[in-house]
């Protein structure tokens, strides 16, 4: 497992260096000139494992499609910083669920990172680069939905279940029917801007979320903590999240078949 701390920490780069930047299947490239920086990912969607951080005195090459950032001698540094998704992901348990009443179940879901670069000891953002695109889905509703995101990985029951992969981050789900009815679902909908990222002895986890079911008629109870989720020893926050959520917010986390719609 690499030191994260490291990794997302502030570069400095001299005039004519280039650092390399790798992460899963996700690789970046910034170069710095003379008050101007130039940026080129690529991603390569066979390659899963490690990360990495090198810096050489390589020049921008035509084999890449690089973008110029204009900025003054005083800037020599480049952070990278990681970030969940930006809106809602659905993601499926392993099989369709019935959870009875008064009964509890925890679901692992690995959750692709997106990785921010920023410039300077301000912190300027020049982009924010996916190491997977993920695809449209729409949720709820075809009048009352939301656009989401769609993971293709399930949802799993144990975490040792869960495939490898430094891009990913791991939420813990707790999901508690406290209601008399069964609870049926095939999808969940679950809203990562409002978590935390923190590395792990193994890989890298996100602040733990847990949603009370109070029968179909009702909201959900629906919490996002956001310190430490008490596993595999992750207690150092590497990422924060994007949006806080408000209290009383009405968010909804089931779906059934019928509300089904997807985005091509």
């Amino acid at each position: 497992m690499p030191e994260f701390k490291s990794l997302w920490g502030d570069h400095a780069l001299a005039e004519g260096e280039t650092i390399e930047f790798k992460l899963g299947p996700l690789r970046i490239w910034v170069h710095r000139g003379s008050k101007e920086w130039h940026i080129a990912h690529q991603s390569d969607g066979a390659d899963e494992g490690g990360s990495s951080l090198s810096v050489t005195e390589a020049e921008p090459g035509n084999g890449r499609d690089w973008t110029r950032w204009i900025l003054d001698k005083d800037v020599h540094a480049i952070r990278f910083l990681p970030r969940l998704p930006d809106r809602p992901v659905i993601v499926r348990p392993e099989m369709p669920m019935c959870l009875m009443p008064k009964q509890s179940v925890e679901f692992y879901i690995g959750i692709p990172l997106s990785v921010g670069i920023l410039f300077g000891s301000r912190s300027e953002e020049a982009m924010e680069v996916p190491t997977r695109t993920l695809s449209n889905s729409w949720f709820g509703s075809v009048t009352e939905g939301e656009l989401c995101y769609a993971l293709k990985t399930t949802a799993k029951l144990y975490p040792e279940k869960l495939l490898p992969g430094v891009h990913r981050a791991v939420f813990p789900l707790e999901i508690k029917n406290i209601s008399t009815e069964k609870l049926n679902f095939e999808r969940l909908c679950v809203r990562p801007q409002f978590l935390n990222i923190f590395q792990g002895k193994t890989r890298l986890w996100t602040s733990k979320g847990r949603v009370s079911y109070r029968g179909e008629e009702n909201w959900s109870r629906i919490v996002y903590a956001s310190g430490s989720p008490e596993i595999d020893g992750a207690a150092q926050m590497v990422g924060t999240a994007r949006e806080t959520l408000r209290r009383g917010a009405l968010l909804k986390t089931f779906d059934s078949i019928k509300q089904k719609v997807e985005i091509l």
